[in-house]
């Protein structure tokens, strides 16, 4: 226990108020981990952990911002609302095979870690020194079990306890070990170091994940020139990425022309935008495809034409993204930016479509790597990330194209209709609006057939295009009907709006609404006015003798009679034909004045 004190603005507040909330109930809590490392060291810290002696499950039950994550190591994840996550653990017990067992042959793999043990436990446990560090931050105080303090003072990496045990129970410490060597400027200790190169080929046996999370650390820590540099001379890039390694041991001074894309893409990062994976395999490949791609060291660029650059890219990156699990979005992301890349040099090239190129969503990633290009190079690649940065900026404010995998964008564009990518209906609107006159005669047109439809629907008659209208039979005009030149209103509602929508049944002495006539739809039973004796006496006559040209005419429906609904007459010349001859021997049998009885 070393009293060290690290002011208060350095650390993170709320990781601060996670330790005291611990603490005030009855638990064991330290900053542990890198962050210690890094605030030692004068660096400021990525993220902040927190140790401590509570279960994952009384760590939730005392915040309710709190879930609880992992299988193998389970953690406890604290969220709060700007999208910060401090990640706490429960300390654990050291590991079994630290205890003088003779551990040549067996596998040392760790696949559970959940057996908890105390601060001391937890730290001798860990994989290197420097990671073995616990601050408290009520007493001020650093703790150091493993000698981490001192091996910052030396500047060196060393493993904790045992590297030979250390690096099988877990392969990816060496990709840490390289990790931390490179990007805190340290050096790796000797006996670590010849662990390191002799447990290397056992890193396959880590998830693949895993594997390609440690590379991508690499990059976004904005050391990945000496974190590549440190692969290369330990013998391990070979085996993390061999389908790299292979083509670069091919292709001449590739490896040379690697280091100026890696400085690129590490100043990003150190700007606060890291590259992602797909930019990394892309600066991976450029170096490797230059001179199929037609790119010369003096700066020319003459591209051969119908190269097939995609499948050029994935000669490469199909077999490692099968081997590590890259994502496919990362893996569309490299073939466009080669495919941007070879199509913006030289700038001649692509004469037309340009904003259609710098709109895609991969264009700053490729204008990235075309300025590193244009300082490693010159010639054509100046010039031409001088006119696409240009076009750029002229075109900032309109948003990206997301590019679909496998489709081109005039793949796109022919499925909107059309060689100019506009299709029918985008020309018949461009053409209404250049020309305002044709459309207003257009719109008049049509209404006059509406109109004229309307028309003819309402004499009984179905013309060609006014099938529709001429079902809705005969009566009034409709309420929904278009007249040209006076604006609509709103539908007309009235007591007869819902029986005008009914079909005609014909009558036998006239239509409805005559005088003398049998009635439309029949009578309704308490509605409407009362009629007189003469007239009811009248209508008895009528429905005791039906007319035979009656009969003929509705065959498939009898008269209706007095509070009867009338039945609809079935629609289609198939069906009426058939039931003609039932209708009329049905309606000879039981004529309508036996119903009223």
């Amino acid at each position: 226990m070393v009293h060290q004190p690290i002011p208060r603005t350095d650390l993170d507040p709320d990781a601060v108020k996670i330790v005291q909330r611990l603490t005030r109930f009855d638990h064991t809590a330290y900053l542990v981990g890198g962050c210690v490392r890094d605030l030692l060291l004068d660096l400021h810290p990525k993220d902040f952990d927190v140790g401590t002696s509570a279960t994952p499950g009384q760590i939730k039950r005392l915040f309710r911002n709190c879930r609880i994550i992992g299988r193998r190591f389970r953690l406890a994840h604290i969220y709060f609302q700007d999208g910060k996550i401090i990640e706490v653990a429960t300390f654990r017990a050291q590991d079994v095979s630290d205890a003088g067992e003779d551990t040549s042959d067996q596998d040392l793999l760790i696949r559970d870690d959940n057996l908890f043990g105390t601060p001391e436990e937890d730290a001798l446990r860990r994989d290197f020194t420097i990671n073995a560090l616990f601050y408290d931050v009520e007493q001020e105080t650093v703790l150091d079990h493993a000698g981490g303090l001192q091996d910052l003072r030396r500047r060196v990496v060393r493993t904790i306890g045992d590297p030979e045990i250390r690096f099988r129970e877990d392969p990816i410490r060496i990709l840490r070990a390289i990790r931390f060597a490179a990007r805190l400027n340290l050096n790796i200790e000797r006996t670590t170091l010849k662990a390191l190169r002799a447990h290397g080929p056992e890193i396959p046996r880590a998830a693949p994940p895993r594997i390609l999370e440690e590379i991508n650390k690499m990059i976004r820590s904005g050391s990945g020139r000496s974190s590549f540099e440190l692969l290369r001379e330990t013998g391990i890039l070979e085996i993390v990425l061999p389908e790299i390694s292979e083509a670069y041991a091919r292709v001449d001074g590739a490896w040379e022309k690697l280091l100026p894309l890696l400085d690129a893409l590490d100043r990003r990062a150190t700007g606060g935008h890291a590259a992602t994976t797909g930019v990394l395999l892309a600066a991976l490949m450029v170096p490797v495809l230059r001179e199929k791609l037609g790119w010369g060291e003096d700066g020319k660029a003459a591209p051969p034409k119908g190269l097939a650059v995609r499948d050029l890219v994935d000669e490469i990156l199909r077999p490692l993204s099968l081997r590590l699990r890259v994502p496919r979005k990362d893996q569309e992301s490299c073939r466009q930016i080669v495919m941007l890349l070879f199509r913006m040099v030289p700038s001649s090239r692509a004469r037309r479509n340009r904003r259609s190129l710098v709109r895609r969503e991969a264009t700053p990633d490729a204008l990235y790597l075309l300025e590193a290009l244009a300082m490693l190079f010159g010639g054509d690649f100046r010039e031409a990330h001088e006119v696409w940065s240009k076009e750029a900026e002229a075109d900032s404010g309109a948003p990206r194209t997301q590019q679909t995998e496998g489709k081109s964008p005039s793949s796109r564009r022919g499925s909107r209709g059309g060689r100019g990518g506009r299709g029918r209906r985008g020309r018949k609107d461009t053409d209404e609006k250049t020309d305002g006159t044709t459309s207003e005669k257009k719109a008049d047109e049509k209404a006059d057939e509406k109109a004229d439809e309307g028309s003819r629907s309402r004499r009984g008659g179905r013309g060609r295009g006014s099938r529709r209208s001429g079902r809705r039979g005969q009566g009034e005009d409709r309420p929904d009907a278009v007249v040209p030149g006076k604006a609509a209103g709103p539908k007309r509602w009235d007591d007869n709006y819902f029986f005008d929508a009914l079909p005609t049944v014909p009558g036998g002495a006239g239509e409805a609404g005559e005088a003398g006539g049998t009635p439309r739809y029949g009578s309704i039973s308490g509605s409407g006015p009362t009629e007189s004796p003469e007239d009811e006496r009248k209508a008895e006559v009528v429905d005791a003798e039906p007319s035979a040209a009656s009969v003929e005419e509705t065959p498939s429906s009898a008269t209706s009679t007095e509070g009867a609904t009338p039945r609809r007459r079935r629609r289609g010349r198939r069906g009426g034909r058939r039931n003609r001859p039932k209708a009329k021997a049905a309606a000879e049998a039981d004529p309508p004045g036996d119903a009223e009885e």
